[in-house]
């Protein structure tokens, strides 16, 4: 039986734009020449910093692979990570490599040539809506994609001016817009036309930047963008693109990278027929006939994702465990959540040297744990049939690297945002777990041996810390910082001086964990910090008003009241 030959894909993140169809085209041209992919990618979108995320390229083995593609372009937002894992590729890896992007390091370089695309979009704002004074937006000068070139094959074709007036660079994101926008607003540059934007995100941008000015598209200026994103279709304004044919680049960089490899000159690739794409931005409206059924599938398909991720209550089962024990049903029965997939996996770093496989496919591990070396990616005994393409993602929280996910397809798929949430989900709750665990180890390392006597009910300080949750983010606090617990509907909420936090657990497991130490149940919704309490006044039908340091009162039930008086006076 023949080897698995691999291909390792290194970028940034998915974004459900062009990268997953260059994503796509590899692994099609890959599957076909025999490969399996294994991608390595960081979930990330806006952030400028990563929390850990990266140490997930330190699970690359060079030698297990045939050949790299490195995507050096996503790594726009990161460049001095992506600076690094370049050097870091170029000094360890002696396999093939490909560079997606500009390298300087690398011979092997892919760049598409989009100024056929750009041409035809200039083309058609010239010859369909007479424009003369147009500008080019966006990307760097004597950039390697060529786009600017398409812009002044066409003025030149159709004997317009083109100096460098006309081009105006300044990157792939929002400033450029912004500072094109405010110049044209102000007089400070003559006002064009039409302008040829770089990407359809430089041109959503430079429509908000120009809508705010005043300035109305397509009415006063024509806006075309590039790479038909999907951006280019929102409902507000409609842009007119054109296709970049990513698919179609991808399966090109795997047919160079299979030549390296293997010496073997693939047969051509046929590149698909495109046509231009017409929105509101320049005027003509939609005119390209769509695909509806296929539209509304792909909807349907994201809506019902979406429908399975809220009804599955997730993040409450998932934050509420208390041990491992609890977290792997909780795993089971959600895995249906990332649909189409091949194979799951998930592994905790127990150490520098061994991580543990809590999951794989249908199956958890309870009683013995599946450990492995943290150089590995899974277990290779439990996955006895490869995945055609497998998708590695970093399980990180609180600045720490947890483990990593391992998520496979069979066939050529990238995987979505619901994959994303759930990863960054279970990280949160084996975080959570993994802090309780170290606790229960330290108070036992330090706890001497004694002869068995009574349950000490006293009230003592700790330094135990609790997860609260305020505008969807979650903050690590002491304990003694809680000045109750109380139910809310049917949400439980910590009160604290600074303001009043959600908790993902019930009253009666906070009751439970914290009922023998400064917690006691007053009421059949709140849970009181006895350390907080610094007076109490008899109050009607022989119940109890207790005032909590910050004037918060609080009424303590008949039921509760004989325990309430005893526990506060041992303090």
């Amino acid at each position: 039986m023949n080897p698995v030959k691999r291909i390792c894909i290194i970028m940034a993140n998915i974004t459900e734009d062009y990268r997953d169809e260059y994503i796509v085209g590899i692994e099609k041209q890959a599957n076909k020449l025999g490969y399996h992919t294994f991608i390595f990618s960081m979930p990330l979108l806006d952030e400028i910093h990563t929390k850990k995320e990266e140490e997930i390229y330190d699970l690359i083995d060079f030698d297990q692979y045939d050949g790299i593609v490195f995507f050096q372009s996503s790594f726009s937002a990161h460049k001095s990570l992506g600076n690094m894992l370049e050097n870091f590729i170029h000094k360890n890896c002696r396999k093939p490599v490909i560079v997606l992007g500009d390298s300087q390091l690398f011979p092997e370089t892919y760049q598409p040539d989009n100024r056929n695309g750009i041409e035809i979009l200039t083309d058609h704002v010239i010859e369909e809506h007479g424009c003369e004074t147009l500008y080019f937006l966006g990307g760097e000068a004597n950039q390697p994609s060529g786009n600017d070139k398409g812009f002044i094959n066409s003025l030149e074709k159709h004997g317009l001016p083109c100096t460098d007036d006309n081009l105006i660079y300044g990157g792939y994101w929002m400033e450029c817009g912004e500072a094109l926008a405010k110049d044209i607003a102000y007089n400070l540059v003559e006002k064009p036309d039409a302008v040829i934007c770089q990407d359809d995100t430089v041109a959503f941008f430079f429509i908000k930047a120009l809508i705010k000015y005043g300035i109305r598209v397509p009415e006063d200026i024509i806006v075309t963008g590039f790479d038909a994103r999907r951006d280019s279709r929102n409902n507000i304004l409609s842009i007119t693109t054109y296709p970049s044919n990513a698919e179609y680049h991808g399966r090109l960089v795997m047919a160079r990278l299979h030549t390296l490899i293997t010496g073997f000159v693939e047969s051509q690739i046929t590149p698909p027929k495109c046509n231009i794409i017409t929105g509101m931005s320049c005027g003509c409206g939609d005119r390209k006939p769509q695909d509806i059924r296929l539209q509304l599938e792909l909807h349907e398909k994201q809506r019902m994702s979406e429908i399975y991720f809220k009804n599955s209550e997730l993040e409450e089962k998932l934050c509420s465990c208390m041990d491992f024990k609890e977290l792997h049903p909780v795993i089971l029965h959600s895995s249906y959540l990332i649909q189409d997939k091949g194979f799951l996996a998930f592994h905790i770093r127990e150490n520098e040297t061994t991580s543990r496989c809590i999951y794989a496919r249908n199956h958890v591990w309870e009683d013995e744990p599946i450990l492995f070396s943290s150089r590995d990616l899974y277990p290779r005994h439990l996955l006895k049939n490869e995945s055609k393409n497998l998708h590695i993602l970093p399980m990180t929280f609180n600045n720490q690297f947890i483990g990593h996910a391992v998520v496979g397809y069979d066939g050529p798929i990238v995987y979505n945002d619901i994959v994303k949430r759930y990863i960054s989900r279970l990280a949160i709750a084996i975080s959570l777990i993994n802090n309780r665990n170290q606790l229960v180890t330290t108070l036992q390392q330090t706890t001497e041996p004694v002869e068995a006597i009574a349950p000490d009910t006293s009230v003592s300080r700790n330094n135990e810390t609790i997860f609260v949750q305020k505008d969807n983010s979650l903050h690590k606090v002491p304990l003694e910082n809680i000045l109750l617990f109380e139910t809310e509907g049917r949400k439980t909420i910590a009160v604290m001086k600074s303001g009043r936090y959600e908790i993902r657990r019930t009253l009666s497991q906070l009751e439970e964990l914290y009922s023998k130490k400064s917690f006691l149940r007053v009421s059949k919704s709140t849970l009181v910090n006895l350390t907080k309490v610094i007076s109490i006044t008899p109050d009607v039908d022989r119940t109890l008003l207790a005032t909590l340091t910050g004037k918060v009162t609080v009424h303590v039930s008949r039921k509760h009241a004989n325990e309430f008086k005893e526990r506060v006076n041992i303090i």
